[in-house]
């Protein structure tokens, strides 16, 4: 089964707030990998202390490498977020020129009407 098309006028519309969708969930991700990294930190910081030797260092390398990780996605998480935040400016800039373009379209019907009558 498809999902039929959208009628005429409401696509833009429906895109805009799919990307905005899209926006709000990657900015909640970013929150949530943000808090559960600092949470790893701060165990690791309490753990570093306790924990010594060859083990110690392993961990504490496991731990860092895990944190370079997180760093690289969410890097990637906020380059996605400024494409779309780019992408809904472009759509309101399309949207707004076509509407412009239109209501040209429109006076100059106008106009035409009004020699011919």
């Amino acid at each position: 089964m498809s999902t039929p098309p959208a009628p005429p006028g409401n696509l833009q519309t429906s895109s805009q707030s799919e990307n905005q969708k899209g926006l709000n969930a990657l900015g909640m991700v970013h929150s949530g990998i943000k808090t559960s990294q600092e949470e790893v930190r701060t165990t690791m910081g309490s753990l570093m202390d306790a924990y010594g030797g060859q083990d110690g260092g392993a961990f504490q390398r496991l731990l860092t490498d895990w944190s370079s990780q997180v760093d690289i996605i969410t890097k990637n998480i906020n380059e996605m977020m400024q494409k779309l935040q780019e992408t809904g400016t472009l759509q309101r800039n399309l949207q707004n020129q076509t509407t412009d373009s239109i209501q040209v379209s429109s006076r100059s019907n106008d106009v035409f009407a009004s020699l011919v009558k």
